[in-house]
């Protein structure tokens, strides 16, 4: 019996904005062709009265078709294999361009591949996987379109960590369907765990994705070398997904429920090499952010947070206002693009100007420009100062008013504009007083 090992190609250290490495997974909108009630077996999903057992597998395998090396990762739900595979070098743009989907019957399995990243005709099938399993070391062939041309497919698991212990199934009122309906989408309200045909433990949840089906993600969320169990309970406004997670306890092979300190955490991300749980977050649609924790006893508790920001810029004789976001790497929260402090003066980072919001901002309490001193490699950037805006009573076409004087970074120098034109945003009272 072949099982699924943490998956060590997540990169902890490496900035993300988006989910990485579990967010293809989360939720799994699978096509499943005509399972019913089929006789319990470690193969099919099975029906006993109200609910389903549902397969489910998630594993990653190295090597060849025909002469090239490639990587390849597929998951298992109910009778459905799907998932990408590229050729090495896996760079990030190709890493999931080739996607592949089938199904798994008596008979093995049948993978159509696409190309979605194609410019044109991102549906037409550009190949066909088959394999008589994909339990363990996989042999098959792949196939052209027209089934003139055909290699050999060789595959070996990739060996990442520690193997998660037990087979896994989800326990669910129906079966997800190939509807694409987001009317109705299956409920999961336990996790059952096996060992070789036998039931170890049940997990209890309540689960139900928006368009698909939630499942298991294997992540080492307490550092202890063991892979534990994480299943997201709803999809919301994202990244801020809640999760239910269990801890697995290598003494007893039984899982507990994490604290619910962890719990608490939408979306959490693990990096084992600085011992970080970290999370993106967004407050509104205008303020998104990081904050990152450490366990401590029993529980974890947070570490440092930082949010968004609106960094205003001079491109030329034009406002313009920058939207600034905290990124997580290397053990430490940082603002990939920003204002550095050189020994030859200011810098930035920011990119082209044009990209960032013309006209005044509404937000003044969120503009400002932090000003930073590179870190050593490896080490985070030091903050050096902060210019804030300030406001000032100024004469305006509505009288006397508080108005914004706003710091604009332009090209190497810290720029002060006061914004007295709109009287809309001054203020009878001075805001820094109130």
């Amino acid at each position: 019996m072949y099982l699924p090992f943490i998956d060590a190609s997540r990169n902890p250290t490496a900035t993300r904005r988006t989910r990485g490495w579990r967010g293809a997974r989360a939720f799994a909108l699978v096509t499943v062709t005509a399972v019913t009630a089929f006789a319990f077996s470690p193969a099919n999903a099975a029906s006993t009265g109200d609910s389903v057992e549902i397969p489910f597998w998630s594993r990653n395998w190295t090597g060849t078709i025909g002469n090239r090396h490639v990587e390849v990762s597929l998951s298992r739900v109910a009778d459905t294999v799907s998932g990408s595979y590229c050729y090495a070098p896996c760079t990030s743009d190709k890493r999931y361009r080739l996607a592949l989907k089938g199904t798994l019957d008596a008979h093995g399995v049948t993978l159509s591949e696409r190309d979605s990243g194609a410019k044109a005709n991102a549906d037409r099938v550009t190949g066909t996987w088959r394999a008589a399993s994909f339990d363990n070391a996989v042999t098959g062939t792949w196939a052209s379109p027209d089934g003139k041309r055909t290699l050999p497919v060789s595959l070996a698991p990739k060996q990442d960590g520690r193997p998660f212990p037990y087979e896994v199934r989800l326990v669910a009122d129906k079966l997800p369907d190939d509807s694409s309906s987001c009317n109705d989408p299956p409920h999961v309200f336990a996790i059952r765990l096996y060992d070789r045909g036998r039931l170890v433990q049940t997990l209890q949840t309540d689960s139900q994705g928006t368009c698909g089906l939630p499942t298991p993600e294997f992540a080492d969320v307490n550092f202890d070398g063991w892979p534990d169990l994480m299943l997201a309970q709803g999809m919301g406004a994202s990244p801020n997904i809640p999760y239910q997670t269990w801890i697995f306890n290598p003494k007893t092979r039984r899982f507990v429920d994490a604290p619910q300190g962890l719990q608490d955490i939408t979306s959490p991300d693990f990096d084992p090499v600085h011992r970080i749980i970290w999370t993106n977050w967004r407050a509104s649609c205008c303020e998104h952010g990081v904050t990152t924790y450490r366990w401590q006893g029993n529980d974890v508790k947070e570490v440092d947070s930082a949010s968004s920001y609106l960094l205003p810029v001079l491109d030329g004789n034009t406002r313009r206002y920058c939207y600034v976001v905290p990124g997580y790497g290397d053990g430490y929260i940082e603002f990939p693009q920003r204002i550095e402090q050189t020994d030859a003066g200011l810098r930035s980072t920011l990119g082209a100007p044009k990209d960032c919001e013309v006209g005044d901002s509404p937000q003044m309490s969120r503009v400002y420009i932090d000003i930073w001193k590179p870190g050593a490699a490896g080490s985070a950037p030091t903050l050096v100062r902060t210019e804030k805006v300030a406001w000032k009573r100024t004469s305006t076409r509505a009288g006397m008013k508080f108005c914004p004087d706003v710091p604009f970074y332009d090209n190497g120098r810290i720029r002060r504009i006061l914004l007295r034109d709109d009287p809309d945003q001054c203020s009878d009272s001075n805001p820094d007083e109130s």
